[in-house]
């Protein structure tokens, strides 16, 4: 139960550190609904492509949040490890009690490794990304730079094969020069569970809440809750 003794630290450290944040700063709370689509698509044994767009809304759906677009390219060494580089583009928007000042877009280049395993009814996948963002604020540009870790567990319902439930963890954190500290080194926590459906085909709808914790260098945080709603569609092009 490797996996999960590494959900339980990590999900633990994380409330501490998020109840700390919100007992010293100015925190909002909205409620905000996202809806995406994922692939991976096999093109060889060893090569692939990533292809992701999150229509993220506050408001359960009112207003913009943000547009979020990703694309890469997967190397898998087997079918449990796999590595993408890519780029991202993503427009946000003001909105809420703690607005951003105007809208901008962000360009990032991002690389992630993945894993997966399996212990018994429980599937594990562990997620490192690093991310270069290149904010592009009509204010002036500025680069950022960022490590995300993810660990998510999924168990099929018995008897119910195409059923499955799945709960992720995921924290951020920022990287920065040791003379330009901010007192946001954790910028965001998630936890989320959802309950999800599997054709035979593999491609898959879910359904689910996230409980985001969004923390700024300015003093002020949000703490969302979010509606998730997503599809997930591999193809394969091997012969």
């Amino acid at each position: 139960m490797k996996g999960g003794r590494i959900l339980i630290f990590v999900a633990g450290m994380c409330a501490a550190v998020i109840a700390t944040a919100q007992e010293e700063r100015d925190v909002a709370t909205h409620q905000h609904a996202w809806y995406m689509a994922f692939g991976n698509h096999r093109i060889t044994e060893a090569l692939g492509v990533h292809t992701e767009y999150q229509f993220r809304r506050t408001g359960l759906g009112e207003d913009w949040q943000q547009s979020l677009m990703r694309v890469g390219i997967d190397w898998h060494r087997d079918n449990n490890h796999f590595a993408t580089m890519g780029y991202g583009w993503i427009r946000s928007y003001a909105y809420g009690e703690q607005p951003i000042a105007e809208r901008f877009d962000e360009h990032r280049i991002w690389q992630q490794f993945i894993t997966q395993s399996n212990t018994g009814n429980f599937n594990w996948t562990h997620r490192y990304r690093l991310e270069q963002r290149f904010m592009d604020r009509p204010t002036g540009a500025s680069w950022q730079h960022r490590a995300r870790y993810f660990v998510q567990v999924s168990w099929t319902l018995p008897n119910q094969s195409n059923w499955f439930l799945s709960a992720y963890e995921e924290a951020f954190i920022g990287l920065r020069d040791l003379d330009n500290l901010t007192n946001n080194l954790l910028q965001q926590n998630r936890l989320s569970a959802a309950i999800n459906y599997r054709w035979d085909n593999g491609t898959s709808v879910q359904v689910g809440g996230l409980q985001q914790l969004l923390i700024k260098g300015n003093g002020q945080a949000e703490r969302n809750q979010t509606l998730l709603i997503g599809l997930r569609h591999n193809l394969d092009f091997r012969d």
